[in-house]
């Protein structure tokens, strides 16, 4: 577990070199204010606590689930699941170390004991199969359609819509909104083949459909949780508010995704950055022209290494 551990530092340490000094800063600070904010809350709000066990099992076993070598690492050790448990407690150190510098040791070792169990828990099994289910989705949307052959956005899409039912009367509709947007972010966490992105005629062509398809089904499946918030206490003007962040945490994934193609840890690390950044002026309105850096950054970023393969 030692020598797994340190290599997944040197991986980690290679990815950061790659992105570079200046933007780990800025992502950096970003972390800090994001912490800064959260601290706040839990002050305010310390029932709030207990939303880190659940930060926590859903990130070690979004991880786990996600992971490409899974058929490889039962061949190098039997054990693979304790290094990974391991790996996604550290990995929560920010969080449940917040909750013990806070008091809340009850919360800190529930968020740690999630972070161990998010392995363990089930995941569907990896089949071959000649035979392929038809889906509602274009093959062109291939991160919808094999996302949505996975049990967990479909559940997810149900759960929203029957907590958005069941709690009309309150804002829970344009939260369920919003939380469809940010579950879709996991279906653009894992990079496909060049083949899959060479197809196009450049990369400007290529972004510029990858964002209009995203969001046409984003707005598609949105559309039942878009009517129940509409005529929720949110109102129309909270309800369209809920659907443009959606829109532009998922356009940011995206970008995220293509400026460190395809380097899957990267991308994931670029993505909660790029959450994060989004958050921040829900908070405080005055950090909204760090989201624009950011937004600009990301589409740069990613224009500029789709070029790569276009020329290479």
């Amino acid at each position: 577990m030692q020598a797994y551990l340190r290599l997944r530092l040197l991986v980690l340490g290679r990815l950061l070199a790659e992105v570079g000094w200046v933007r780990s800063l800025l992502l950096g600070g970003m972390l800090v204010v994001a912490a800064g904010k959260l601290l706040e809350l839990l002050l305010a709000k310390p029932q709030l606590q207990w939303a880190g066990p659940v930060l926590g099992v859903t990130m070690s076993w979004s991880g786990y689930r996600q992971r490409t070598d899974l058929d490889f690492l039962p061949i190098v050790s039997p054990r693979y699941k304790t290094w990974l448990s391991v790996e996604s407690a550290l990995l929560l150190l920010p969080v449940w170390g917040l909750l013990l510098g806070l008091g809340h040791w009850e919360a800190a070792l529930a968020t740690v004991g999630a972070g161990l169990l998010g392995p363990f828990l089930p995941i569907a099994r990896r089949t071959t199969t000649q035979r392929q289910r038809r889906s509602l989705f274009r093959r062109e949307a291939f991160e919808w359609v094999s996302g949505f052959r996975q049990p967990v956005l479909a559940v997810g899409w149900l759960v929203a819509l029957g907590a958005s039912v069941w709690q009309h009367a309150t804002v829970v509709p344009a939260v369920a909104l919003v939380g469809w947007g940010l579950l879709l972010t996991a279906i653009y966490a894992i990079s496909e083949p060049t083949t899959m992105v060479t197809v196009y005629s450049g990369p400007t062509v290529f972004g510029r459909r990858k964002l209009l398809l995203a969001l046409e089904l984003y707005l598609v499946t949105a559309l039942p949780l878009l009517a129940l918030a509409g005529t929720s206490p949110a109102g129309w003007g909270g309800t369209l508010g809920a659907l443009l962040w959606g829109m532009l945490v998922l356009s940011l994934s995206i970008l995220a995704k293509y400026a460190f193609y395809p380097h899957n840890t990267l991308v994931r690390l670029t993505q909660g950055g790029a959450v994060t950044a989004a958050l921040l002026p829900l908070l405080d309105a005055s950090y909204a022209p760090v989201l624009a850096a950011v937004a600009a950054g990301l589409l740069w970023k990613s224009r500029k290494r789709l070029q790569l393969y276009w020329h290479a």
